[in-house]
Order: structure tokens, then C-alpha cells, then sequence
């Protein structure tokens, strides 16, 4: 107290001390509350490597309590073993380099050994405390990489199965390109074929088609399709396509039982496959003038039946009852059947990825076949065909493409010149 009895003058320190020590609290509530909320896992170690500090991420990682590691030495608790579950020397440990240099050291690829044993990848930076030029501890921030590492590898597994699934398509590819051959021009006759693989690359079909003259100048005319949408049906789709064109070319027998034939010989050779098919013959009768009709004659093992376009723009779905399909049985009965093909018809034979869609059956896609055809009877052949492609083979199907399209032109009259040039294989008169 002042000897003249007035209040001694306030130096202001309590109330500074006050403002301090309150900035220091919310510092600290502040640090407290980042470290509980982050998502990587922080520990503070002594320069022993003891646990002196585990933030509730770090715990719920490790699967380790906090009061369970605090004091234990976190190299021996969490980090003693390698990825392939070899021992971890401690003095090769990235955290106790920290500790040993004073630098900072980031390890991007370490694993801690969770609490049940299993391992979890990590990625850790040891940031060394230094405190008046000694080490005094290492704060280690890390990550779960687990989820990372999982998305990895499935992102490999992808790249993998989409590399694959791109060499089969192109193998199938070139197996089908090799196959389907351009077809023969007979006299008269006008032949237009079309094939389209699927959008998508890992869908390959087993589709497939054929024209072919047997030595007696009948046209023979096949489409076919073989379940399946990988390798395995493209390599079965060649080997029936050589069968069949084999054991039909020099033979006048009913093609219904030639296609019993060609069944029996694929099972005897171990041609396991599953296979729609529609074999068809154009032909002159021997006592039917040429101004008359020739005749188409077709048997079906299961596939979507043929269409005749007349030249008003009529078309008429041939639709037969179907046999059964190829690679069920062998011994089964099939039938063949017979019409006029009068001269400007045009005879269509397609696979099913033509006319069917997810969202619709097969009566469905054979209507719309019916109507795009109904304004495409004038249309050159070659232009037909593309026509259908681009109205009824959308640009992102799943199913592969094939069509065989045959014009019926007069014999009493010159070749016309939309139909090409008359090409005969050796032989062939």
C-alpha cells in the first residue's frame, strides 16, 4: 500500500497471463479436435520409440485401444513384420530413422500388423521434434491404403480381363473375316452378303454365313449361329461351316439330311457346340423353262426362318416349323421344305441379332424386318442390305450381325449390270 494512502497504479500482467493461457486452451482444444477427427492415424513416440501419444484414428487402424499401447514400443507392437511376413529389423525401421537423424523420412509403402494379425498397408511420414537442437520424439502421421490397394488391384483385374477379352475378339475377328468369303456370282443370280460384329469388344458371336455352287450350278445358301459370344464359338463356327460346306458341295441328297450328316460327323469329332442353322438351295427343275420359277428349298435347324421379298414390296416371313437345333440331338428327323422363287424375288437369310432386342421377341423384330423391307423392294441389292443394317442393327448391339441376300434375275435376258460380273469358280459351267 502507498505510504500517502492512494491505490498503488495495475501492472496489467494478471490479466496478460490470462489472455495467454486462454489462447493456449482453445490452441490445444483446437489440436485436440483435429487430431480426433482426421482420418489418418498420428502417434507422438518418445526417443525410445514409445507410444506417447495415439489419436482415435490410429487406434480404430491398428485395431489397438489406446490405453493398450500407450508406453509399448510401437515398432514391436504394430510394425515387426514385412508385407510377406518376414521380420522387420528395427534399426531398418523408416520411423526410428527419424528418430536416429533428426529428418523428416516418408515410407510409402510399409504395412502395420493390425491387432487380429492381419496386415494393413500404410503409408507413413516420421516428422522428427527437435527441442534446442536435440531429438525429443517423432510424430508419425499414416494412411490406410487398404481401400486404395483393393481399387488398384481391381482396376488391374480389368485391365487384365479387357486385354483379354480384346485379343479374343480380335483372334475371333480374323478367324471370322478369314471364313466368310465373298460370295460366288452365278448367272442371273445376284448374291449380297453383310456381316457386323457386335458393338461391344468382349462379345464375340459364333455367327457365320455361306454361298457356295455344287458342280451341278444349284446356288447353296447357309446362315448359321453358334451359342456362345467368345473363341471357343468362332473356332466351333469354322469347323461346322467346313463340315457342312464339305458334305453338302457334291451331293443332290435332301439337304434336311444332309444336315443330319453334318450333325452326326461333328459329334463323332468332338465338335461340342450348340448351333442354329438354315441351309438353303436355289435351283432350276430340269423340266421348268426359264421363263419359269426356279426353286428354293431349305431345311432349319432352329434358326429364324427366311423372307421373300417379291418386287411389289410384298414380304412374306417362310415360316416353317423349325427343327430341332444342331448339338442336341443327332438322330433327330428334320424336315425340308420347298417355293417358287420367281424371277425379282429376293431371298433373305439373317442371324437373329437383325431382328431381336432385350426389350422384344422375335414376331417383334420379324415386323419391323417386314416393314423396313415393305419400301426397299426397287433398291439395288447391295443397297438393300445396307439399308436393313442401318435400321435395324442399332449402332450399339450386343449380338453379332450376318445376312445373305439373294436376287432373282431373268434367264432370258442379259445379266444386269447392278448384278456384277458373272464369276464362276473352276468347273463350274
Amino acid at each position: 500500500m502507498a505510504t500517502d494512502g492512494s491505490t498503488p497504479a495495475s501492472t496489467g500482467r494478471p490479466d496478460e497471463l490470462t489472455t495467454v493461457q486462454a489462447e493456449l486452451s482453445r490452441a490445444l482444444q483446437l489440436t485436440e479436435r483435429v487430431l480426433d477427427n482426421t482420418a489418418d492415424g498420428i502417434y507422438g513416440l518418445d526417443t525410445e520409440g514409445r507410444v506417447a501419444f495415439v489419436n482415435p484414428a490410429a487406434a480404430r487402424i491398428t485395431g489397438w485401444p489406446r490405453q493398450e499401447q500407450t508406453g509399448r514400443d510401437q515398432h514391436a507392437l504394430i510394425h515387426h513384420s514385412r508385407a510377406d511376413g518376414s521380420p522387420y529389423p528395427v534399426e531398418e525401421c523408416p520411423v526410428r530413422r527419424a528418430l536416429r537423424t533428426g529428418q523428416t523420412v516418408v515410407a510409402p509403402d510399409e504395412v502395420f500388423t493390425h491387432r487380429s494379425g492381419a496386415a494393413v498397408p500404410v503409408e507413413l511420414t516420421a516428422v522428427p521434434v527437435v527441442e534446442d537442437g536435440a531429438v525429443t520424439g517423432v510424430v508419425v502421421s499414416f494412411r490406410d491404403l487398404t481401400e486404395r490397394r483393393a481399387a488398384e488391384a481391381q482396376a488391374e483385374e480389368l485391365r487384365r480381363l479387357t486385354l483379354r477379352a480384346a485379343q479374343e475378339r480380335a483372334l475371333s475377328d480374323r478367324l471370322q473375316q478369314a471364313l466368310l468369303t465373298p460370295p460366288p456370282e452365278p448367272d442371273h443370280l445376284e448374291v449380297a452378303v453383310r456381316y457386323q460384329p457386335a458393338a461391344h469388344e468382349a462379345h464375340v458371336g459364333g455367327d457365320w454365313y455361306d454361298a457356295f455352287l455344287q458342280p451341278d450350278g444349284a446356288t447353296v445358301l447357309v446362315i448359321g449361329d453358334v451359342v456362345g459370344h467368345d473363341s471357343r464359338a468362332a473356332a466351333a463356327m469354322g469347323q461346322l461351316r467346313g463340315l457342312l460346306r464339305a458334305l453338302v458341295y457334291d451331293n443332290d441328297e435332301p439337304l434336311a439330311d444332309t444336315l443330319c450328316r453334318v450333325e452326326r460327323a461333328a459329334r463323332g469329332l468332338a465338335v461340342s457346340a450348340l448351333a442354329t442353322a438354315l441351309v438353303a438351295r436355289v435351283e432350276r427343275e430340269p423340266d421348268v423353262p426359264v421363263t419359269g420359277p426356279r426353286t428354293l428349298r431349305w431345311t432349319n435347324a432352329g434358326h429364324p426362318p427366311p423372307v421373300l421379298l417379291a418386287p411389289d414390296g410384298t414380304a412374306t416371313v417362310l415360316d416353317t416349323r423349325p427343327d430341332l437345333m444342331l448339338g442336341v440331338d443327332p438322330d433327330t428327323a428334320r424336315q425340308e421344305h420347298t417355293v417358287p422363287l420367281h424371277d425379282g424375288a429376293t431371298l433373305l437369310l439373317f442371324t437373329d441379332g437383325l431382328v431381336e432386342r432385350r426389350d422384344s421377341d422375335l414376331d417383334e423384330g420379324l415386323d419391323r424386318l417386314l416393314t423396313a423391307l415393305s419400301g426397299l423392294a426397287g433398291r439395288p441389292l447391295t443397297e438393300l442390305c445396307d439399308e436393313l443394317l442401318a435400321r435395324l442393327a442399332p449402332a450399339h448391339r450386343a449380338d453379332d450381325v450376318a445376312l445373305v441376300a439373294v436376287r432373282a434375275h431373268p434367264e432370258d435376258r442379259p445379266r444386269p449390270p447392278e448384278a456384277g460380273p458373272n464369276r464362276l469358280p473352276p468347273g463350274i459351267d
